[in-house]
C-alpha cells in the first residue's frame, strides 16, 4: 500500500479550511500526513487549525506566495 502526504497551502482561508481538512481525514486510504502552510493569513485560519491539533501539521511562514506555500510544504513531507 502507497503512502500519501496532503498538503494544503492556505491564506486566509479559514471559511474552506475545515471542510478540506475534513475531506481529506475522510478519504478511504488515510493519509500518512496532512501538512497545512498557512502563509501568513490574518483571518481565522489560527483558530481553525487549533481544532485539528494532533491531526495535522502546521508550517506558518510569511506570506510568499501559494507556489512558495506548496514547496514548503512538499520539503516537508
Amino acid at each position: 500500500m502507497s503512502t500519501v502526504s496532503v498538503v494544503i497551502p492556505t491564506f486566509n482561508y479559514a471559511r474552506f479550511l475545515g471542510r478540506a481538512l475534513d475531506s481529506a481525514l475522510g478519504q478511504t486510504h488515510a493519509p500518512s500526513e496532512i501538512i497545512v502552510v498557512d502563509d501568513g493569513s490574518t483571518d481565522d485560519t489560527p483558530a481553525v487549525l487549533e481544532r485539528y491539533s494532533g491531526l495535522v501539521k502546521v508550517h506558518r511562514q510569511s506570506t510568499c506566495g501559494a507556489s512558495a506555500a506548496r514547496n514548503a510544504g512538499i520539503a516537508l513531507s
